[in-house]
């Protein structure tokens, strides 16, 4: 291990990020400054890892989704997979349709013809 990589917990170096003129403030104000940034940085680390635990776990959502869409039995079927999901920079939808071509015109022909039937007893009564 690097001597220069740090494990764990490390202390906010509040000295580099002061404002100027801190020195000349009460001990008051000073807490209250140095509080403020604690709190911003705590929040600002937070938004940040929620934001990478989101992308993670859609990226997992994504891979299941194409693996389930690879394991299908594409003979004489017609599949439809849609995925909504949030990602650490926005929402994302993916909507797959696909199937056996060789199924799907001679089904497609026949609903047509059927519904043409359909609407030429209703017009010739």
């Amino acid at each position: 291990m690097n001597k220069n990589e740090q494990n764990g917990l490390r202390r906010l170096d509040i000295d580099n990020i002061l404002p100027t003129g801190f020195d000349d403030l009460t001990g008051e104000e000073q807490n209250s400054i140095v509080k403020q940034l604690r709190d911003q940085d705590i929040e600002m680390r937070r938004e940040l890892l929620s934001r990478a635990g989101k992308s993670k776990i859609a990226e997992h959502d994504i891979a299941v989704g194409i693996e389930t869409i690879q394991r299908l039995d594409h003979d004489k079927k017609i599949y439809s997979k849609k995925m909504k999901g949030e990602t650490g920079s926005g929402t994302y939808e993916i909507d797959i349709k696909g199937g056996d071509t060789k199924f799907i015109v001679p089904v497609l022909i026949i609903f047509s013809v059927l519904t043409l039937g359909v609407v030429a007893m209703f017009v010739l009564r």
